[in-house]
């Protein structure tokens, strides 16, 4: 089972990766923020507020990239600023709230999501749209069921890859 998982993952990830030019958008878009001297501001839903741990508590630290929420609030946010959202699907109706907001303050948003069933109420309120395309489990059981739905460690794929983006970025600005 762990050959049918590494493999499979490598290929979700390998189908993220195409998406250079969407990749390369928003992280010109992030960048945005931190050439101006503002900050990406991280949220994730559900699963996803493991992203924010990462900025918070992960071995590479950046002082411009921050949780979104301290204590459940929104953190003061001003138009240089960004917002890099992480959902599990675009029918989640927290995001949908929290990105209406966003989109009343005029607040930049990446959102990373999965559109499932055609369900879209997400990636029109985005900037920038990236879809990881995890629409359902990766393993095959004997019984003919599905096990393993990484969107966590997918989020975590994804994050990464915009960081190193924006470090380019950023480094070819300097």
């Amino acid at each position: 089972m762990l050959k049918i998982f590494s493999t499979q993952l490598n290929g979700v990830f390998q189908k993220i990766v195409k998406q250079e030019e969407v990749f390369e958008d928003a992280s010109r878009f992030l960048a945005q923020a931190v050439i101006g001297e503002g900050c990406v501001y991280v949220h994730g839903t559900k699963e996803f507020a493991g992203i924010v741990s990462e900025i918070t508590d992960g071995a590479e630290q950046n002082d411009s990239i921050k949780p979104l929420l301290i204590n459940g609030e929104i953190q003061p946010l001003s138009p240089v600023d960004r917002v890099l959202l992480f959902t599990r699907q675009t029918d989640d109706q927290e995001a949908i709230l929290l990105a209406n907001k966003l989109l009343e303050s005029n607040v930049g948003l990446v959102i990373v999501s999965t559109t499932i069933n055609g369900e879209d109420h997400l990636s029109e309120l985005a900037d920038v749209f990236i879809n990881y395309e995890l629409t359902r489990k990766l393993v095959p059981t004997d019984e003919g069921d599905r096990i393993c739905l990484p969107t966590l460690l997918t989020g975590l794929f994804i994050y990464h890859c915009l960081l190193l983006t924006m470090s380019e970025i950023l480094s070819d600005f300097d």
